[in-house]
């Protein structure tokens, strides 16, 4: 008798251990599912490896994107949901048009039917002078044009022919004007190539400006050791939570 019931409590705590179990299993399931959801389709978190937005995205920022309000032409908005049409002004996480597994943010000068021109340094729309109090230039030099080339080499930086821009396209460029790789150079993005909108900066570290280059393993291994270790000293604590715009 004392056998038999000894036999029945093995098996209900083991009925009991297998039911925690398939719990959490089921648990860890559904939350990565609920995870790739929300980092594909509502949130999803930046690191800012280059100096091209500086002042605005400092190097080693830690952004947020919105990727639900902002779509592609991929995404349908879904009836009832908040919608971002993208205007002048508005800073634009994309993929890089010459490698899209590569995210850039920029932001977004001209727009569809613009007609867009560069001289010494300052940017002309539609014949009218862009007022832009966000842009910086680091380079007192002023590069004369180069007709001979199209977005290639320093000749568009500062001097750029006019470009209108088609349906469907946009003119995007860095708040840091003398080092930013952006639409002089790579040309005009496509719409679906925008990935969201940066909404808030989550954290900031001071990062090395080469930090983005170390690749190897070692190299990898010491910079996540550096922001253990230095994580109190580089964290830029009055750019926490900072409204990106």
């Amino acid at each position: 008798m004392a056998e038999t019931k000894k036999a029945k409590d093995d098996k209900q705590k083991e009925g009991q251990q297998h039911s925690t179990l398939r719990e959490y299993y089921v648990t860890t399931v559904v939350m990565t599912i609920f995870a790739l959801f929300v980092t594909t389709y509502v949130v999803h978190p930046m690191t800012v490896p280059t100096p091209s937005m500086e002042p605005t995205i400092m190097v080693g920022d830690r952004l947020l994107i919105d990727k639900f309000t902002v779509r592609n032409s991929f995404l349908p908005p879904v009836p009832g949901t908040p919608e971002h049409e993208i205007r002048r002004g508005d800073i634009i996480v994309f993929k890089f048009p010459k490698q899209p597994e590569v995210l850039y943010v920029k932001r977004a000068i001209g727009l569809p039917g613009d007609t867009v021109e560069i001289r010494s340094k300052n940017v002309y729309i539609n014949g009218q002078q862009l007022d832009e109090p966000y842009k910086v230039h680091s380079d007192p030099n002023v590069y004369p044009a180069d007709p001979s080339h199209f977005y290639i080499g320093e000749g568009q930086r500062d001097n750029l022919s006019p470009v209108t821009i088609p349906p469907g396209h946009y003119f995007m460029m860095g708040d840091n004007r003398d080092d930013s790789a952006d639409s002089r150079y790579f040309g005009l993005l496509p719409r679906d190539h925008i990935v969201g909108r940066p909404l808030i900066v989550f954290w900031s570290y001071e990062d090395e400006r080469d930090a983005y280059l170390r690749t190897s393993t070692p190299e990898v291994l010491k910079l996540y050791a550096e922001r253990v270790i230095y994580f109190f000293t580089r964290t830029r604590w009055s750019r926490m939570f900072r409204v990106v715009r």
